[in-house]
């Protein structure tokens, strides 16, 4: 995809095109806020909130959603007594023969390959022994993924979200962090409620008549499945100034007594973050723009690294995955 209209975000620049697109990137943002706060907000609603005209906000978010400027709100599964998934991240010495090959693979939900501290990373719902597989390496790490989330971003520079960002590890004091591995209720779905998560899990805005049509289910089970959604499913709506395919995509593996402090440090950031519980382990995908922005990323963690806010981290770059959704699985 070309994304001809976009350009980078640089608050405070005096020239008078600049501004023009600054003052619509702000629109965006206003339009992702309210999203954020009330992912099935209708346009009339947003357009009350934020002061501007209803055929204006259909306008911006049609842009928003073709230029992946805006993601989601995408669902995704909270794990149960009788439902978990996992996170694999391993070595192959050929990835793309496993990408290749892997589609249609029992229990897997989510494949990508990456480069860096390990070339493949795989979600399933069921525990797979992947070391049987041809290519097998080796595993860096394997555990149960629990509560994903995602901030809610601030419109910012990148040059101010930095310095917050550093300022916090500056002044950061050690403290007692519990970390809270939550466990939702049993999961009660029968086949139209998994029609209904992998109908809209990629966009929950989607129009929910025409969707459910498509895939046989009745409206009134929809009703009764939308209002117990937060119990099984987290909510992920992100918000890329750039547009998503713009930006160098990196996942971090931090071990970390400090799981709210490293939150906090990445949500500064001008694009939205995702955070992922993995077993005893903390995943953070961030999505960054220019060499010079990724130098700083990495000063940032190895800054965290001396204040003793993560113990050991390990790193590989998103390069392409298989399935259309843009967060992980």
């Amino acid at each position: 995809m070309m994304l001809t209209k976009l350009r980078p975000l640089q608050c405070g620049s005096g020239d008078p095109m600049t501004r023009v697109w600054e003052k619509k990137q702000k629109n965006f943002h206003k339009i992702y806020e309210q999203i954020t706060l009330s992912p099935g907000i209708p346009i009339y609603e947003i357009a009350e909130k934020t002061r501007l005209s209803r055929n204006t906000v259909s306008k911006y978010l049609g842009e928003m959603y073709e230029d992946m400027v805006l993601i989601g709100p995408q669902i995704r599964m909270v794990p149960a007594p009788d439902y978990k998934e996992y996170i694999h991240l391993m070595n192959f010495k050929n990835p793309y023969f496993v990408f290749r090959n892997l589609q249609g693979f029992p229990h897997v939900l989510w494949y990508a390959v990456t480069y860096g501290d390990w070339n493949f990373m795989v979600i399933t719902d069921r525990q797979i022994d992947f070391s049987h597989l041809p290519e097998y390496e080796e595993t860096i790490y394997q555990g149960i993924r629990y509560h994903s989330a995602t901030p809610r971003t601030e419109y910012t520079s990148w040059a101010n979200s930095l310095e917050k960002a550093f300022n916090e590890i500056k002044t950061f004091n050690p403290h007692r962090e519990q970390k809270n591995r939550q466990i939702a209720p049993l999961l009660a779905w029968g086949e139209d409620e998994w029609k209904m998560y992998h109908a809209f899990k990629g966009n929950t805005r989607k129009i929910a008549t025409t969707t459910l049509k498509q895939i046989h289910v009745r409206y009134e089970s929809y009703v009764e499945w939308i209002k117990d959604l937060d119990t099984h499913c987290s909510i992920h709506t992100g918000f890329y100034p750039e547009g998503y395919p713009t930006y160098l995509n990196y996942c971090f593996l931090f071990s970390t007594s400090y799981e709210q402090t490293v939150k906090k440090i990445f949500s500064y950031l001008p694009t939205t973050p995702f955070f992922m519980e993995a077993g005893d382990q903390f995943m953070v995908f961030t999505s960054v723009a220019l060499s010079g922005i990724v130098r700083k990323l990495f000063r940032l963690i190895f800054d965290m690294k001396t204040q003793g806010i993560i113990r050991t981290f390990n790193y590989a770059t998103l390069l392409f995955q298989a399935e259309s959704e843009l967060l992980p699985e």
